[in-house]
């Protein structure tokens, strides 16, 4: 099976993802920044070391023979498609993202919001009872073991998780390599889907640039709702550029696209200046010009 898993990865270029696993010992070079191959600490969770033992996806051992990793093979699973390669979920997904686009559009905020966790929830929903966890039943009043939920599978869970935490290595990734031309990139904090990092001068990237509409007064323009940000590739070209050399943003920029979006990366907030508390924990605030 290892050898299967081998020609699926030279195969892998962003087009498709294939269900594949692997039990790895691996190394990276001193002198990586951004090491993306995780490591379970039974105290402090998921930890990012320059060598260990672990099972990651195929995306994430992609993105680690990249940046140079020595990898030892132990196993390898690789799953055969499945129903001549459909997507199990892809219809129904689209369904809830575009009802809550819909909804952004008037700024609905009840309903976008509870679309938003209807299918955040179904995700978890594939992960659920796959590690031992208690919650609180409302029904009962008591605290109780989750178990399995009708959609659980451990092996579409880890592909989920995995991939996205592929995604979000390349991005840093890819800032560290652009920062290596001579740009100046410094990722602030960065977590599950999304990276808060500050531009240089450098760049060419302004927060004035990034506004679909500009106005004297920012508050007037916050104000305005909806998504005020023009698109990623506009406000910061140089990087998007740069991502489009990665075959798991590829995929999931083909991913967002089967679901009839252009973007893959949106532009949640700009300021120019920021306080980070800690990785959730972010004060923004935009300073105007005097």
């Amino acid at each position: 099976m290892i050898e299967k898993f081998k020609k699926v990865l030279e195969e892998f270029d962003g087009t498709r993802l294939p269900i594949a696993f692997t039990d790895i010992t691996f190394k990276f070079p001193v002198d990586t920044l951004y090491p993306n191959l995780c490591v379970h600490h039974a105290k402090y969770g998921l930890l990012n070391p320059l060598e260990g033992r672990t099972v990651a996806t195929i995306a994430e051992i992609h993105l680690a023979l990249y940046l140079g990793a020595t990898i030892e093979y132990h196993e390898a699973f690789v799953v055969d498609s499945l129903d001549n390669g459909s997507y199990v979920f892809r219809e129904h997904l689209r369904f809830l993202i575009m009802a809550r686009s819909e909804a952004k559009k008037v700024d609905d905020e009840l309903l976008q919001q509870m679309l938003k966790l209807y299918v955040n929830t179904l995700y978890g929903k594939v992960a659920q009872g796959i590690t031992p966890k208690k919650s609180f039943d409302l029904r009962d009043g008591d605290t109780k073991e989750l178990g399995a939920s009708q959609v659980t599978q451990p092996y579409f869970a880890a592909m989920i998780t995995g991939t996205l935490r592929a995604g979000l290595s390349a991005l840093l990734v890819a800032m560290d390599e652009l920062n290596k031309e001579g740009h100046s990139y410094v990722p602030i904090s960065a977590t599950t889907d999304g990276v808060l990092y500050q531009v240089g001068d450098k760049n060419g990237v302004k927060f004035e640039q990034c506004l679909k509409v500009k106005s004297e007064d920012i508050f007037e323009t916050v104000k305005g709702g909806g998504n005020i940000f023009k698109p990623f590739a506009q406000a910061d070209p140089v990087l998007y550029k740069k991502l489009q050399e990665f075959p798991v943003l590829r995929l999931l920029e083909q991913s967002r696209k089967a679901w009839g979006f252009d973007e893959y990366i949106e532009i949640k907030h700009a300021v120019n200046e920021v306080l980070n508390i800690k990785t959730r924990g972010q004060i923004g605030a935009y300073r105007a010009k005097e």
